[in-house]
Parts: structure tokens; sequence; C-alpha cells
């Protein structure tokens, strides 16, 4: 496996900065490469750091990449279903537009992609918001889901509630396909695990122009979590574009 860049000394005191002051942080991802994962982990693990919470670092960062990764896949996708003419509320044709999405699913057509993404002004935007008590964790990509797609979500939210950790629920049939939702039973797994009330993870669509995933993160246990509050962009730093 690839190493991960070393994060850019400027970017690096952009983070440290905005941290100090607990600023909302916000990284905008076409692609989630190399770069992207190594600025998320050091965001992550500073904030944390920060507030002595280090036994956290490894669920939180799994939990932002998977739903980076999702959002930008999601993006991808409505490319290739557009390229193609694939009609995402049609079974035959979105099962067809599955097929060749994960066939040719590699690094070269990720960056690829990514720039497709950029063209067309597809984006990721990964919010960090943050104090002693709480970190909330919102990724945003301005695509809309399907009601189709918005159905499938749910049902993977309801099949992880189920199950205790991912082997268990590959021993019970568990489908790890592209597309299957992986990335959201992983979190909500990982949530449980940490003794997190997995209902802190939402994700929601206004099926016109963007989808929204999100997940609150006590860090103090007296910390009373607030999930009607969504976090906006008005006060947000923006610290790396990929």
């Amino acid at each position: 496996m690839r190493e991960a860049p070393p994060v850019d000394p400027k970017l690096k005191a952009a983070i440290d900065a905005a941290i100090a002051k607990e600023h909302l942080v916000r990284i905008r991802a076409y692609a989630v490469i190399s770069a992207t994962e190594s600025g998320l982990s050091y965001i992550v693990e500073s904030v944390l750091r920060k507030y002595g919470r280090e036994d956290m670092i490894g669920p939180v960062y799994t939990s932002v990449k998977e739903l980076s990764l999702n959002g930008a896949k999601a993006n991808f996708k409505r490319i290739l279903f557009e390229d193609e003419n694939l009609n995402t509320e049609d079974d035959v044709e979105y099962d067809k537009g599955m097929e060749l999405f994960k066939h040719n699913l590699n690094e070269n057509w990720v960056l690829e992609y990514g720039k497709k993404s950029k063209e067309r002004k597809l984006y990721v935007d990964i919010f960090f918001d943050f104090n002693a008590e709480r970190l909330i964790v919102e990724v945003l990509n301005n695509r809309p889901i399907s009601q189709k797609e918005d159905k499938r979500i749910r049902e993977k939210f309801h099949t992880a509630m189920r199950y205790d950790d991912i082997a268990q629920f590959y021993m019970e049939g568990g489908d790890s396909s592209e597309g299957a939702g992986m990335g959201i039973v992983l979190v909500t797994m990982m949530l449980k695990a940490q003794q997190i009330d997995p209902h802190l993870f939402t994700i929601r669509s206004d099926y016109r122009e963007k989808t929204l995933a999100r997940v609150e993160f006590p860090l103090s246990a007296d910390y009373q979590p607030q999930r009607q509050r969504f976090i906006t962009e008005s006060n947000a730093e923006l610290v790396l574009s990929v």
C-alpha cells in the first residue's frame, strides 16, 4: 500500500491556527486521494489530541474517511450514469451502471473522475466543528440522492443496527459489494463499539441539490447531543482543496 504523503508545512500551520481558535474547518475534495487522506488524518489527530481523546482517533478517522469516500463515489456515479445515459430509478439500468462502476474502480480511474468532478463542479465538503465537549463531522456533496438510493441507505442503517461487529455481519451473509452501503454499516458499528448512540449518525438529502452525512462524537461524559443543529458555512475556514 502506498504511504500517504506528509502534510504540506503551510497547510499544517493553517490547520494548527484554526484548531487553536476552535474555528470551523472545511476541506473541499473532488476525489479522496492520498493527499486528502493526509489532511483529514492530521485534522482528526490534532483535534482529538487537543482534548485528550487520543483513544478516539482510529474510529473517528475511519468514519471521516468512509463518509468522504462515499460522497466522492456518489459524484463519480452521477458522472458515469449521465455519460452512459442510465436511469438511476430503473432497476435494470441501475444494476448495469453499478457493474460498470465496480469494473472500472481503480486508482487511475479515481484520478480521472476526480478531474471530471472538478470540471462539472461536483465536490465533497468535509466540515469539522469542535470544542471540548464534542466533535461534529459533516460530509456534504452537492449531489442529491434519488428516492431509490435513499431507500437503500435506510435499509443499510436498519441492517447495521442488528449487528455488533463487521465479522458477524459477514458471517451471516452480509453483502460487501460496492454500492451496498458498507461505509454506512462500518460507521454504525464503530459508533456502537465506542458506546456512542448510532442515531448520532444521520444521512439526509434535499433530493434537489445536496446530500449530507453527519456524525456527532461526544468528547465529554456530560455532553448532551443536539442532533437538530446543523453546521453552516458562514464561519468556516477553508484549509484544503484537493
